[in-house]
């Protein structure tokens, strides 16, 4: 029961992490396109551009966190 325990934890935080992350990343994008698009009058593409790289970069996050669960989850 204590390791099936541990289980249900380790993933809680994985989902928490990975949420967070792409949460920041997402928003910052955001953030970011928004400044760049009122300093130089360019609205919506530094928004649209900066929140895709936002979702590329998280979705990679995505990729290399669930790899490696699945890698140590293997181990034992």
């Amino acid at each position: 029961m204590g390791d099936n325990r541990l289980n249900v934890v380790k993933a809680m935080a994985l989902g928490t992490s990975i949420a967070t992350t792409l949460a920041i990343l997402v928003g910052g994008g955001y953030l970011l396109g928004k400044y760049l698009d009122q300093r130089w009058e360019t609205q919506p593409w530094f928004q649209l551009l900066f929140i895709l790289v936002g979702l590329v970069f998280g979705g990679s996050y995505v990729v290399v966190s669930l790899r490696k669960l699945g890698m140590t989850d293997d181990k034992k």
